[in-house]
């Protein structure tokens, strides 16, 4: 979002490069086709660059993002939330995260859930991932021996 939008990513990305070890960027929301249009960087490509051509490869690119990191084994980072299908780590390094993200399922659910002042599972009001309380944190930590989960 915002006016320098391409600059702010080849930034991040030129820091990845530079720094390999020090610099993770992990794939969120706003990092989808469909998303990119609806909020701007699509126009800001073509108003900066006159084709799609940069924002066809700023696209491509948001494909091969990692959906999530672990920090010293014991902290989950990700930009949205948690999945009801997925139980572990495990089922996340399984996924193809190489593509588009999908309007639904576990890919769409950790880009798009939220955490919620209730227990269990809900609807999310975004239209896009679920709302999960406390109760499901603690569980998805203590299957994974992780400690924290922090949203980027």
């Amino acid at each position: 979002r915002g006016y320098y939008s391409v600059e702010t990513v080849t930034l991040l990305v030129a820091l990845k490069v530079r720094y390999p070890q020090r610099i993770t960027i992990l794939r969120g929301n706003h990092e989808s086709r469909q998303i990119t249009q609806v909020y701007g960087f699509y126009d800001e490509c073509l108003r900066k660059y006159g084709n799609a051509n940069v924002w066809k490869i700023f696209t491509d690119l948001f494909d091969y993002f990692p959906l999530t990191a672990l920090v010293e084994s014991e902290i989950f980072c990700l930009h949205g939330g948690l999945s009801p299908s997925i139980e572990t780590l495990d089922n996340i390094r399984n996924f193809d995260r190489v593509q588009e993200v999908p309007h639904e399922g576990p890919m769409c659910d950790l880009l798009w859930s939220d955490p919620d002042d209730r227990c269990g599972w809900g609807i999310s009001p975004r239209g896009a991932g679920y709302t999960f309380g406390q109760d499901i944190s603690e569980q998805f930590n203590h299957t994974n021996n992780l400690k924290l989960i922090a949203r980027a």
